[in-house]
Order: structure tokens, then sequence, then C-alpha cells
């Protein structure tokens, strides 16, 4: 046990004296999160999410539901009832709700003005106005080019307290997720694959020392700064940029943690495999990039073409960063959150096979 505690010493100390990796380990994720936040402030632009709730089967309806599907900037989801699809605009997954009512096409035939309820979340302002004046658009559009009079479809607006959520919100988790991979993935498979080429490995092997200390002692200090920059990361969120967490931040360590596991054998499994720094450096690229811009880190994967699904879910990213946004955002328990847990164990027991598998000391 004195080895492990020496190698975690030596370990920590080098890494603090390293201010090339402690800029990139701790700066640089909130720099990130500070610049992408100014860019884009608390929303994600013009486009927003919309439920249907079709409960007429009429031409008027399917019109409605065709108009706003080919809408630029509107994402149309169906919902199955007006409960489920009021569900969503609560949880902040849509921006409105509206509601095909029975009877639709009778209404319509029937002349007159025909008001189709409409839920929107006015706890967000600024949203709640664009959302309003875009769905209002295209209903009376819609309307009039059926009726060819004025103002034979309306909106009735209901307002709704919803979770509001800004582009802050979402990213801030995704930050988390990110410098967690890029920690463990760099900082294992970068470290071990150096001191294979220098010959440390083989000289340690050589010595009494128990190598399970220093390769235990490695992922501890990875496992420890992971928390650490989760919490910078989430610190900083909440005092400069207000951002929402609402749920327990002893669970977000949890998932913290587990994901860290996932990715320290991910960074063992490329150091096992690598012969020098060339192919390592080539080989983190090649994983971490993609998982970077396909794991819906700094934007929602949900609205990506339907080929590109199969590779966002193949991501182990995908599945940290959607664990932490709903125990942060979400507020909810580990239960909530298994699936994506038993994916990062998974990875986890492969790559760890396979680290055992190909590792060489030198």
């Amino acid at each position: 046990m004195r080895a492990f505690w020496d190698f975690l010493k030596a370990f920590t100390l080098m890494f603090l004296r390293n201010r090339q990796a402690l800029f990139w380990t701790f700066f640089f994720p909130v720099l990130l999160m500070g610049l992408l936040g100014i860019v884009f402030g608390r929303g994600f632009g013009g486009d927003f999410n919309l439920a249907i709730v079709q409960q007429d089967e009429g031409r008027v309806a399917a019109a409605l539901v065709q108009a706003f599907e080919k809408a630029d900037g509107v994402h149309v989801s169906r919902s199955v009832t007006e409960a489920a699809g009021l569900k969503e605009l609560e949880d902040g997954t849509v921006q409105g709700v509206l509601v095909l009512p029975r009877g639709l096409e009778r209404s319509f035939a029937e002349g007159g003005v025909t008001e189709l309820p409409f839920h929107y979340d006015d706890s967000d302002v600024a949203t709640a106005g664009q959302v309003l004046s875009v769905t209002q658009q295209i209903v009376e559009a819609v309307g009039n080019g059926l009726a060819r009079v004025q103002l034979p479809l309306s909106i009735r607006p209901q307002g709704v307290k919803a979770q509001s959520l800004g582009y802050l919100d979402f990213l801030v988790p995704g930050i988390v997720a990110l410098s967690i991979m890029q920690t463990a993935i760099f900082g294992i498979a970068g470290t071990i694959v150096t001191y294979k080429e220098k010959g440390v490995l083989r000289r340690l092997r050589a010595t009494p020392l128990p190598m399970r200390s220093f390769m235990g002692s490695n992922v501890t200090m990875r496992v420890a700064t992971a928390l650490i920059q989760t919490a910078i990361v989430l610190g900083v969120g909440m005092l400069l940029f207000e951002v929402s967490i609402n749920g327990s931040l002893l669970l977000v360590a949890v998932v913290a943690v587990v994901g860290a596991g996932a990715f320290v054998s991910l960074g063992f499994a490329i150091a096992a495999v690598s012969r020098n720094q060339e192919v390592a450096q080539a080989l983190m690229n090649v994983v971490q990039t993609p998982m970077m811009f396909l794991s819906g880190i700094f934007f929602p994967m949900n609205n990506a073409p339907a080929w590109i699904q199969p590779v966002v879910k193949a991501m182990p990213l995908t599945y940290l960063a959607d664990a932490l946004r709903a125990v942060i955002l979400d507020d909810v328990g580990l239960w909530a959150v298994r699936w994506d847990l038993a994916v990062l164990l998974a990875v986890t027991a492969v790559f760890v096979v396979v680290a055992w598998r190909f590792f060489r000391w030198e």
C-alpha cells in the first residue's frame, strides 16, 4: 500500500508541475464554455421544437402537420396525448404543443374562426414570442390557403411554466463529459506510451515494486482529476453563467467516476496497441475527434440525419453526456440513467480486456 501512495504522490506532483497539462485540463474547458456561451448566448438560435397532438384525421389536420414539418427552423414531433405533450413542454424537450382537436374538420367546414389549443412556455419571454409568432403565421397561412378567406384558423395560446433551459444549461454537462474523456484518454495513453518508449516500465518491472500499485495510482489520479474538472466547470457555470444545477452533486460525481473509468480503460487500450507516441497520437485523435462532434456535446443530435444516428449511439461519450444532463438538469436518480451507466461499464470491461490482451511493457 505504501508503494501505491508513493506513486500517487509522484504522479500528482508531476502533473501539477506541468503547466501545459494544467491549462488543457482545467482552464481550457472553462474557456471553451465561455466562448460558446458568448457566441450563442442562452438560446439555440431561431429553431424550436414543436409537439403536435393530432386528434383529427381530416384534410385540415393533415395540411397543418405537413406545413409544420416543411417549415424551416421548426422540428416537429408527435405526441399521442395532450398530457404527454405537456409533459415534454414542462421538461423543456419542446417549446410548444399544438393540439389538432377532434371535430376540427367539421368546425372548419362550418365557417368562422377555428381556434386550436396551443401550449407554450411563458417563463422564457424571448423564446415564447418567437414560438407564438411562427406558429400563428403557419396556422393562418394553412387556413387561408384552404378556405381562401381571412383568419379561418387561429391558435388559442395557453402559457405553461416549464423548465426554462438555455444553451449554456445544455452545454455545461457536455463540456464536463468532454473534459473527462480528453483527460482520461490523453493522460493515460500519452503517459504510458512515453514510459514505454523511455524504458521506464521495463525498469520498474525489474524492481520489487508491485506494478498494480503503479497502474492503480495512475488511474486514481486521473479519476480524481475528472472529479476536480467536474467541480470547476459546474462551479464556473453556476457563478458566472447562472447555469441550472438541479440534481444531486453526489450523483453527478458517481456518473463522472463511471465515465472516467470507461475512458481510462480506453486510454489503456490505446497505449496497449501503440508502439510509439506517433501511433498513440494518431489513435487518440481518431477516437476522440468523432466523439467530440457526434456525441451531442455542443448541440443536440436528435435532429441529425437518420443515417448518422447509429454512429451517435455507438459513441461512449453520448451516454456519458446524456447521463450527466439527466442528473444535472432533470434531477433524476441513478435508476433513470441505468442504461447509460450500463453501456459505460460495458465499455470499461471491453477495453480492459483489450488492454490486458495486447499490453506490452516495452
